[in-house]
């Protein structure tokens, strides 16, 4: 093993030995060991990447652990703490073949998300105590001092309940513009709009989604084990235009702070093959635990009518994020009903910009009433998904997100989230994440109180919602979804929910009662059908419906 710590030789910053140590250990026996102990890394010494990172802020990023073109390379840690200064992205790796990451806990010095305490409320003003890295100049509050610190010009407060560890459930965000800050006896004062808070204890984000902790890009065969990662400006791991992934025992739980990653702790996007997540906690987020999904992108003609089509990205997080290959099938969609209109072999791929790639094919092969921007998916990308033995606890968003999957299991998974356990979807009217699931499997999951945020879109613990613009007679976007000997625990409610779904199976669920979480229905539209009177199984537009055998359920 090619270690570390030879390399060493500025104790206050390890980024200097970055390079040749990576370097030294992919012409050795390429693997890459950090003793335990801790390590403190700065920009300086650090790689400037310009990056498309799908669902976070695109630009340069400053990369710590750079791999690029490497295969049958290990990272490996002995319990290695690597504390990050600074908006740094820690580990990145582009195009890199059996690629495993293992024994290492990331966190970073500087917060993203800062906790703050309400001290008192006087004369319109609210005084605050924060914590970490801060300070007030010209009437602002100050955490970077760069260009990208507090680009919204807005405060964003979560409330915080500090014996739960959550955002208490009837939370909303407090918003307060970043301008006439106080700053008095080491207290920040702000525009007082705290008189209906109902806890002293707050989360602050003041970043956005520009560093997240982990990511592979154009890889193939990963291997994240192990892994703690305490704080992230985006998502905590990011896995996208990939080829077989595994992630065993990720952890992701804030360390000294009260959140975590600012957004998804796991977020997988667009790749091929088998995705397997097992033994992993997370918890501490202000979104998804996890999200697996593909990427719906629109159809276009330069000129109607014309020789020149290209695929656009729908959404500009997406932008960028092109997992499209000549020989793959592109399968086109209704954009109202989500009926499919044909499959289109490309016999070319031609990238341009970051927003779309010039695609060849028969056009003969283009569906009558073909409309410019249809939805196009790549069947190809429509990955095989378990998720098995792990435990979900967002604070601010669901525990499993699953579109776009050829076949996906979920099974003995610990679900307590702020929004569904478990929600599968498929959209093309804001976020393009797509699409239809063949096939999935719910079993053996325990759904603890789920959906326990009263504002949230969803109102069941586990649903299954396309976002369509209109159901039609005879079609139904998923194929079969089996929901089958799961726990639910929450005041009686919805408890699962069903729409477009070919065969939807609810068997030999349990249901018990517990009113810590009183059930409040969602006051506004969203991502579901249910009324506080809909029994705890409840279908939409299903085919064949299989209903029996869950002991408890309300009627």
């Amino acid at each position: 093993m090619t270690s570390f710590t030879d390399f060493l030789h500025d104790n206050k910053n390890a980024s200097t030995a970055l390079a040749p140590a990576i370097r030294a250990a992919a012409e050795g026996d390429r693997i890459l060991y950090f003793p335990a102990g801790e390590y403190h890394f700065y920009p300086e010494g650090c790689r400037g990447k310009f990056c498309y990172f799908s669902n976070n802020d695109e630009g340069v990023k400053t990369i710590a652990l750079l791999l690029e073109d490497l295969d049958d390379f290990t990272v490996r840690g002995e319990n290695a703490l690597l504390i990050f200064h600074g908006r740094i992205s820690p580990l990145c790796a582009f195009n890199c073949r059996n690629i495993t990451v293992e024994g290492l806990r990331i966190d970073f010095e500087d917060s993203f998300v800062s906790d703050a305490d309400l001290v008192k409320r006087e004369n319109g003003v609210a005084w605050f105590r924060f914590f970490g890295k801060y300070r007030v100049e010209d009437g602002k509050l100050v955490f970077t001092g760069d260009f990208f610190d507090n680009l919204s010009g807005r405060l964003p407060f979560y409330p915080y309940n500090r014996e739960r560890r959550e955002l208490p459930p009837d939370f909303r965000v407090i918003s307060v513009k970043n301008r006439g800050i106080r700053f008095r006896d080491g207290l920040v004062g702000v525009e007082d709009r705290f008189a209906d808070a109902k806890t002293d204890a707050f989360m602050v984000k003041h970043e956005m989604r520009l560093c997240p902790g982990m990511v592979f890009d154009g890889c193939e065969n990963v291997l994240v084990r192990n892994v703690f990662l305490h704080h992230a400006a985006g998502m905590g791991l990011l896995i996208q235009n990939t080829q077989d992934c595994r992630v065993d025992g990720l952890i992701v739980e804030p360390r000294g702070r009260r959140a975590a990653v600012s957004d998804d702790a796991l977020h997988i996007t667009d790749c091929r093959g088998k995705i397997r997540i097992e033994n992993c906690r997370l918890a501490g987020t202000l979104d998804d635990s996890i999200n697996v999904h593909g990427v719906f992108r629109k159809l276009k003609c330069r000129i109607p009518g014309g020789k020149m089509y290209y695929l656009e990205a729908g959404h500009y997080q997406q932008m960028g994020v092109f997992n499209v290959k000549p020989g793959d099938t592109m399968r086109l969609f209704d954009r109202k009903s989500g009926r499919p209109t044909g499959d289109i072999r490309l016999d070319s791929v031609r990238p341009i910009t970051r927003a779309f790639v010039i695609v060849d094919f028969d056009e003969s092969k283009l569906p009558e009433g073909f409309v410019q921007g249809d939805p196009a998916l790549i069947l190809d990308t429509m990955a095989e998904l378990d998720v098995v033995n792990t435990e979900c606890r967002s604070m601010n968003g669901r525990g499993v997100l699953a579109s776009g999957m050829k076949k996906v299991r979920i099974s003995g998974c610990h679900f307590h989230t702020a929004g569904s356990g478990v929600f599968i979807s498929g959209d093309w009217s804001f976020w393009y994440e797509s699409g239809p699931v063949e096939e999935a499997v719910i079993e053996n999951n325990f759904f603890d109180n789920c959906n326990y945020g009263i504002h949230g879109a969803t109102q069941e613990p586990m649903a299954v919602f396309p976002e369509l613009a209109a159901l039609t007679e005879d079609y139904f976007y998923h194929g079969t979804i089996r929901v089958r000997n799961n726990r639910f625990r929450c005041a009686p409610r919805p408890l699962v929910s069903m729409m477009s779904v070919t065969e939807a199976e609810v068997t030999g669920n349990v249901f018990e009662p517990d009113d810590t979480y009183p059930f409040v229905p969602c006051a506004k539209p969203g991502y579901h059908f249910t009324k506080p009177d809909s029994p705890a199984a409840a279908f939409l537009h299903c085919g064949k419906v299989i209903e029996k055998e869950n002991p408890g359920f309300p009627s």
